[in-house]
């Protein structure tokens, strides 16, 4: 049986996957629920990217304001 689709590109072949699974307890995560809520699944990893990014940057290179810019930005990436 052929396979149907694109060529893997050399980009994903070398490629790292990591796999996450996350615990999300009401009262105590519900911001990061909402934040999960509002993105479609196959934006997530872009989403969880540019996140950890921001947080990895630290306050001082991070332009990032709160949840209504991430907003904002998954917004840009829908539409």
């Amino acid at each position: 049986m052929a396979k149907i689709g694109r060529p893997r590109t050399e980009r994903a072949a070398s490629a790292r996957i990591v796999q996450i699974k996350l615990r999300l307890y009401p009262g105590e995560d519900d911001d990061l629920m909402a934040f999960f809520d509002v993105i479609p699944e196959r934006l997530r990893a872009v989403m969880v990217k540019r996140s950890l990014r921001s947080g990895i940057q630290g306050e001082e290179n991070s332009d990032m304001d709160g949840d209504d810019e991430m907003l904002d930005i998954l917004d840009e990436l829908i539409f």
